[in-house]
């Protein structure tokens, strides 16, 4: 019956030294996360669509039922977007983004127009047309 007390001391390095990964790992995604949630955008309109040079025609793709998160991402990552728009009609989801260039919003309650922003345009004079 003496050999388990001197075994036991020895499971809680094993059980204690995996901690440290998992809550670094946990941790950094929800950073990252918060940190691109909107680094590089700018909101141009709470109330309004995205207009551009052309009046919109064709120089954008349109997806039905994407979240806002989606849209934001899609928009982000490729770098031919210039922004994009969010609105909500009735239960339907519309994301709209934009390859030309973001000049102007038109105001439409439930939509949300992003322009994608310069480093120079991110310091405090967010809103800037």
């Amino acid at each position: 019956s003496p050999p388990p007390p001197s075994a036991s001391p020895s499971l809680p390095p094993p059980s204690g030294s995996p901690s440290p990964p998992p809550l670094s790992a946990s941790t950094s995604p929800a950073a990252a996360a918060a940190a691109a949630h909107h680094p590089s955008f700018q909101l141009l309109s709470t109330s309004g669509v995205c207009r551009t040079d052309d009046q919109n025609k064709g120089n954008f793709d349109e997806d039905w039922g994407m979240s806002y998160m989606a849209c934001h991402d899609k928009a982000l990552y490729a770098t031919y977007f210039t922004g994009f728009e969010y609105a909500v009609e009735g239960k339907k989801s519309r994301c709209k983004l934009f390859k030309g260039p973001i000049l102007s919003t038109l105001p439409v309650g439930g939509a949300r127009c992003y322009k994608k922003a310069s480093k120079t345009e991110l310091g405090p004079h967010k809103k800037r047309l």
